[in-house]
């Protein structure tokens, strides 16, 4: 027992000597990490602080500028939007963006709306939400673009895996029928109607526009039908005056 005891004071003291010289040696060192550690911990709490704080306060600011706009009060609304989208949290710049950009449009103000929904088509970082700015800058652009231009801004939400592509084919159909492009715009809505994952109400706006094309079609045809009547009968009448009225020989 004695000869155990004298083995683990034996042992305790070499330990000791150990953490003595390591101290002496990395003394310095160590108090330096630790008070690097201390206060990393304290930072990013601090930070985490600072976050929840601003984003509170901005979850506010967001909510005060929509409670203006639902009044009718767009203009200020406009201006605290504007500031939230220009440096708000990155969350916040998105959402004050597209409440911006709604605002603009309200007002009349068609051309700075589709500016700010084609910088978000750009910037933001969820495809939903680039998808969204592009239908929304599309149908603003609606029966104001030519052709081309409303092809470039629908033709990548037309994939299969686009969330958007029911919305970006019915725009489609209507920037065709606009464009005097009647059978560009049937297929389109054609593809609508067929689609069994399209939204009911927009299968049923796409019968709709087909009803409208067959029904102008129709007139088409009857209008290119009647002329021809028309002619016939008019040279007929025409014939007979001129037997009529032509005069006799002379004698």
């Amino acid at each position: 027992m004695v000869d155990q005891s004298f083995d683990r004071e034996v042992d305790e003291e070499l330990r000791r000597e150990r953490l003595r010289q390591i101290w002496r040696k990395y003394g310095g060192a160590i108090v330096v990490v630790a008070i690097a550690i201390v206060g990393g911990v304290a930072g990013y709490k601090g930070w985490q602080y600072w976050s929840a704080k601003r984003a509170a306060e901005t979850g506010g600011t967001l909510m005060r500028a929509l409670a203006l706009a639902e009044d009718g009060k767009w203009a200020e609304a406009e201006r605290i939007l504007a500031k939230l989208a220009e440096d708000g949290p990155a969350g916040y710049r998105v959402l004050a963006t597209l409440r911006l950009a709604a605002a603009k449009a309200h007002a009349g103000k068609r051309d700075e709306a589709v500016r700010d929904y084609d910088r978000l088509a750009e910037s933001a970082g969820d495809d939903v939400l680039r998808g969204f700015a592009r239908i929304q800058a599309a149908t603003l652009r609606l029966g104001v673009a030519d052709w081309t231009e409303m092809q470039n801004r629908l033709k990548p939400l037309l994939n299969a895996e686009s969330p958007w592509r029911h919305s970006a084919r019915e725009l489609m159909g209507l920037a065709a029928w606009k464009a005097g492009k009647a059978d560009e715009a049937r297929r389109l809505f054609e593809e609508a109607l067929g689609d069994g994952a399209a939204p009911p109400g927009l299968r049923r706006r796409a019968q709709m526009m087909l009803a409208l094309l067959a029904s102008k079609e129709a007139g088409k045809e009857a209008g290119r039908a009647a002329p021809g009547a028309g002619t016939s009968d008019g040279a007929a009448k025409q014939g007979k005056v001129g037997k009529a009225g032509t005069p006799g020989p002379t004698n």
